[in-house]
């Protein structure tokens, strides 16, 4: 109908409007991937040839498997008791249904649009995470940034860690490729790399490490640099031996003398507003943080040591910085941190890594009592209180939250068949990545594969929509100009 106002065009122009809303949406926008969504539904009921969307998606196997996971949802309704729970899940992942519909009946984009669409969502990246940083740096106190991971603006910081390892693996094949506008993207790989690591998000350095690792290896396999190849996998065992050897190692600073606590509370109050015996702004007791952030810059728990403090040292102890070497940003100090919370923590609660252990605990157990069938599409917030009640969780019930790893909820929810269907249809995207020498579409397969390990990233609409969209643009071979 569109097509006799407004030329033979109309249908595909509007598809790639569609595809530009989703692709900036992912990164900013739940308002552009909802408009993106009503677009493109409208776009192909308006079209109406029905035949050839059908015979495009019946040819493409990757995108049939997304439809099909999507009747498990539908399917696991019927062994569900909390059916209005059920429900709402299914109308919260209608992105599954949609997205791949309508990326992929429509055809291919051309290499010149599908171009453009890179250089949308690279500089839709560029953008925001310039806000972020400004924002942060300038306007933290009155935008009540209190930690660095709360300097992502536009969403889930670990989303938007993910997005930036799939924007520089954008960047690194244009710059294989030879592509225009050469120093743009050697600056925005640049950019992304640095952003990453000093934002201190660890899906984001585990995304950026696996589309370094994944394009040296694809780019030594095709070259057969076997001998390179393999002196690259013996460093990053070497790496990841030295990591997991840091990180086993407590944090203890010598305490220099007798601590004296009465002191260092009378003290205390003398210089800050913030009570000895209240919460600093990350929600834990001042009287710790103070006392392992003296402790760290090997300074006495007493008068003195608290006079020895600078102004800044005292804004960074009410922030919550307990250590003087967290203070100093990058990555390093998520380490420290995680060091911490693994040897000197006593309750999970607050602490990230304890949080998501004591998930995947609740949520083991809850396998173990319905590894055949799952709990069903409607039951997993329920099982998982009633399991953190039943073991005693230490978590404060505001903490008590779903599994945080996709692939104990999909095995908790649907089963052993379920899980593997999970696994199956992942494992199959990367190896047909591989055949077609589709190196982002690679590396964004391994990217979902390893960060569905900490992250239930497909139970938030920018996170399904963000996992989804690039699945079904993937799923068929592309080029690019």
């Amino acid at each position: 109908m569109l097509k006799r106002y407004f030329g033979p065009q109309i249908h595909h122009r509007v598809h790639f409007f569609v595809l530009s809303l989703f692709i900036i949406g992912v990164v900013c926008s739940k308002f552009l991937m909802s408009m993106g969504l009503l677009l493109g539904v409208l776009n192909l009921l308006l079209e109406g040839n029905f035949n050839s969307y059908y015979q495009r998606l019946r040819v493409n196997p990757l995108v049939l498997f997304i439809l099909v996971f999507y009747g498990v949802h539908l399917l696991g309704l019927f062994w569900t008791s909390n059916l209005d729970y059920g429900l709402d899940d299914i109308r919260k992942k209608t992105s599954l249904l949609l997205i791949p519909i309508i990326v992929g009946a429509h055809s291919i984009p051309s290499p010149k649009r599908w171009t453009k669409l890179i250089h949308f969502f690279i500089l839709t990246l560029v953008i925001t995470a310039s806000i972020n940083l400004i924002a942060y740096h300038f306007f933290a106190e009155k935008l009540n940034l209190i930690d660095i991971r709360d300097m992502s603006l536009f969403g889930s910081h670990i989303r938007y860690g993910i997005l930036m390892g799939i924007g520089l693996a954008f960047c690194l094949e244009r710059l294989y490729q030879g592509a225009k506008y050469r120093n743009g993207f050697i600056a925005s790989a640049l950019f992304f790399l640095l952003y990453t690591f000093y934002s201190q998000v660890l899906s984001g350095v585990i995304a950026v490490v696996i589309v370094l690792g994944g394009l040296l290896f694809f780019v030594l396999w095709q070259r057969r640099q076997f001998i390179f190849l393999i002196s690259s996998v013996l460093v990053l065992i070497l790496g990841s031996t030295a990591l997991i050897y840091y990180l086993s190692q407590p944090v203890n600073y010598p305490i220099p003398c007798v601590e004296q606590y009465d002191e260092m509370e009378s003290a205390w109050n003398l210089r800050s507003t913030l009570n000895y015996d209240s919460l600093d702004k990350r929600k834990q007791p001042v009287a710790s943080t103070l006392e392992r952030y003296l402790s760290s810059k090997g300074l006495c728990a007493n008068t003195k040591g608290v006079q020895t403090l600078t102004n800044k040292d005292i804004q960074f102890i009410e922030t919550g910085f307990a250590d003087v070497h967290e203070t100093y940003g990058g990555i390093q100090a998520r380490l420290l941190d995680i060091r911490y919370q693994l040897h000197h923590a006593s309750n999970p609660s607050g602490h990230s890594i304890l949080e998501r252990i004591e998930y995947w605990k609740n949520a083991w157990a809850i396998i173990e009592n319905h590894w055949m069938l799952g709990v069903g599409t409607g039951d997993v917030d329920d099982a998982m209180q009633e399991m953190y009640n039943k073991r005693q969780s230490p978590l404060t019930p505001e903490r008590r939250l779903r599994a945080h790893n996709s692939y104990l909820t999909y095995y908790l929810t649907f089963g052993i068949l379920g899980f593997l269907f999970f696994l199956f249809f992942q494992l199959k995207f990367i190896i047909q990545q591989w055949k077609w020498q589709q190196r982002v579409g690679f590396l964004f397969g391994l990217i979902a594969l390893v960060t569905f390990l900490f992250e239930d990233t497909l139970e938030s609409q920018m996170g399904i929509t963000m996992f989804v969209f690039f699945y079904a643009v993937f799923s068929r071979k592309i080029t690019s100009k």
